[in-house]
């Protein structure tokens, strides 16, 4: 017969209801059945709570607060009234070899100038960070101040193996307060009953008094601070 083409049209499942299970069909008519996967999620995002498999969204953290800036070096202790540094007990010299030989007495040897004692540690990582910046500074300065560097190690091996592994322009030779009897007179003369974190920066004036203590690493604008307090008492 020269009639149209019959169309074929896709069954619906509403018109066989008995072949839904058999078939595989979507009741939806002539929409494509759900994959497999689409009917799982699906199924596990249903309900009025989301079910089992419900995605609950985490908020992010938030950042912590930036850390507020130090104050400004030595501020507020300059005012202050100056107290005598007279430690009762005179510390150890230790160098690696070839390393200069260190006075008996810093103190007495550096009296009449101003004095800068570091006191760090051969395991304190942010003591041996700064030492860079401390030695740029000794250069800067020259002559108007004297660093001194006191260690606070209880292992002696420790420390000694640490001078002997710096470089010719490292810290090759240090005082050194030994734990006991030593390093507890120099703890009451800086005013502490307990050993401070470190590193631990000191300040004394021409006269050996103690002017400025500050606790934790310095930072390159501080030296800027310390040339200004040199020149001021000058």
């Amino acid at each position: 017969m020269g009639g149209l083409p019959a169309v074929i049209r896709r069954p619906s499942c509403a018109a066989f209801p008995a072949l839904l299970l058999a078939l595989g069909c979507d009741s939806r008519g002539d929409l494509p059945a759900k994959s497999r996967v689409q009917a799982v999620l699906t199924e596990e995002t249903s309900g009025p709570s989301g079910g089992a498999g419900a995605i609950t969204p985490v908020a992010e953290p938030r950042p912590a607060p930036p850390a507020p800036p130090r104050p400004p070096l030595c501020e507020g202790q300059l005012s202050a009234k100056p107290r005598a540094f007279k430690p009762r007990s005179l510390p150890v010299q230790r160098a690696a070899a070839g390393g200069a030989e260190l006075p008996e007495d810093p103190l007495k040897a550096t009296r009449g100038k101003w004095t800068w004692l570091n006191f760090w540690a051969a395991w304190c990582v942010p003591c041996k960070e700064e030492l860079p910046l401390l030695f740029s500074w000794q250069e800067k300065l020259g002559q108007r101040v004297a660093f001194t560097f006191v260690s606070m190690d209880d292992d002696e091996r420790q420390l000694r193996e640490f001078l002997e592994k710096q470089p010719d322009a490292g810290l090759r030779q240090t005082q050194w307060l030994p734990d006991g009897a030593v390093r507890n007179a120099w703890l009451e003369a800086l005013g502490l009953s307990d050993e401070p974190q470190l590193p631990l920066q000191v300040l004394l004036d021409p006269r050996g008094m103690l002017r400025c203590r500050v606790e934790g690493a310095v930072e390159a604008r501080d030296l800027a601070t310390l040339e200004a307090i040199v020149a001021a008492k000058e």
